[in-house]
């Protein structure tokens, strides 16, 4: 492929993210309502994550400026701070694409040391939630071990490149969630202190990176195989 068709690649891909941001943003699709402090999750950040690992971290800014503006102007987000809703998410998609370059050529035992630090962090944020919510810290646990279960048989088979989308989707959602909520509390937007952007991080931010990175490796694998069929390198 040369320099010309990849270029025309990267341009409909990121349209194509665009357009899918501005529906899950702009509509109930994306927020996915939950008993959490915040009131909401979202999965309005994931086609950042996508075109970060899919076609670079210029792509993934690109996208990522998409949704902090469709954010900012959905009825749904009723913070209309640019500094909180806006310039934080410009980092999601480019801080996906980096982890993801830097662990796709990684061998099979550093993947299988980053599956289990992921493991026991996600298992020790599902304990501190589960003393507030115990079906949600149960449900983390549970999707946890599934996900580190599938990525460990995966990479037995040989495919490498799995552990590396699952901890590039996590990169991803937590840049969201952590750099929003530390704008929030430098802004002192809503009344949200840093107690409380703690709270909302562990109950909604580990949720959102784990559902993250199970789409992302679902998403993302199916795209190349695709792309394989036709004789396309993705």
């Amino acid at each position: 492929m040369d320099a010309q068709e990849r270029g025309i690649r990267r341009v409909v891909t990121a349209g194509l993210l665009l357009a899918v941001t501005l529906l899950l943003a702009l509509t109930p699709v994306g927020f996915i309502p939950v008993p959490t402090p915040a009131g909401s999750a979202t999965i309005a950040h994931i086609p950042s994550i996508i075109g970060g690992i899919l076609e670079g971290p210029l792509v993934g800014l690109i996208v990522s400026l998409g949704f902090g503006f469709a954010a900012f102007l959905s009825p749904l987000v009723p913070v209309k701070d640019p500094l909180v809703i806006i310039v934080p998410r410009l980092a999601i998609g480019v801080v996906a694409a980096l982890v993801y370059l830097g662990l796709r050529k990684a061998n099979k035992a550093a993947l299988l040391a980053i599956l289990f630090v992921l493991l026991a962090a996600v298992l020790w944020a599902a304990k501190v939630v589960s003393e507030v919510y115990l079906w949600l810290g149960i449900a983390i646990a549970v999707l946890a071990v599934g996900g580190v279960l599938a990525g460990g048989l995966w990479l037995f088979r040989g495919d490498t490149q799995v552990v590396g989308l699952a901890a590039a989707g996590v990169a991803g959602s937590l840049t969201n969630t952590v750099l929003v909520l530390a704008a929030a509390v430098w802004r002192q937007v809503a009344g949200v202190t840093a107690p409380v952007a703690v709270s909302i991080g562990l109950m909604q931010g580990i949720p959102e990176a784990v559902i993250s990175a199970i789409i992302v490796v679902a998403v993302v694998a199916s795209v190349r195989q695709v792309g394989r069929r036709r004789g396309s390198r993705l």
